[in-house]
């Protein structure tokens, strides 16, 4: 695994913390709390992923459940919330017509997380590949972002980010 500077999480790996039998829960809490103590988090989301996960909580009605993902998403100082602004929508526009396969959510998580200065992409979701490098041509100048290298939340991956978050 490539050096992890920072991670963005995807809406599916805060489904995978929040179930209490998920059977990656206990490696999902490990891994957040590796983390040293520092600024900025190691850990980054955006404000999609709150809005993502409480569709069904709103459908069956669980306040329990909204509370807690909105005190998970917006109360915790080990994750690096940000808005979806013009700029991450531009992005994943730009990514949309680079990768057709992107639907725009996965382009705008994806965008975020280059937006946010992350190496890696934590996702179980498998629309979304392997890497990402955001090459953006317009006004005659090219720009390109870092690569994003995208991860699968399985044990020994979890174990690999625990490691190299705890070095």
């Amino acid at each position: 695994m490539t050096a992890v500077e920072r991670v963005y999480l995807d809406t599916n790996v805060f489904i995978m913390l929040s179930e209490k039998d998920h059977r990656l829960q206990q490696l999902l809490v490990q891994m957040i709390s590796s983390q040293p103590s520092e600024k900025p988090p190691k850990f980054a989301t955006s404000e999609l992923t709150l809005s993502e996960l409480l569709v069904k909580p709103y459908q069956a009605g669980d306040d329990t459940l909204i509370n807690g993902y909105e005190s998970l998403i917006l109360n915790s100082d080990w994750l690096d919330v940000r808005p979806v602004d013009r700029a991450v929508l531009s992005y994943a526009a730009a990514l949309r017509a680079q990768y057709r396969h992107l639907k725009l959510p996965d382009a705008i998580h994806v965008s975020s997380a280059i937006g946010q200065d992350c190496s890696h992409f934590l996702s179980d979701d498998h629309g979304i590949k392997d890497r990402y490098d955001l090459v953006h041509r317009r006004n005659g100048f090219t720009r390109s972002g870092p690569t994003l290298t995208v991860l699968r939340p399985d044990e020994p991956t979890l174990t690999s980010l625990i490691e190299s978050l705890s070095a």
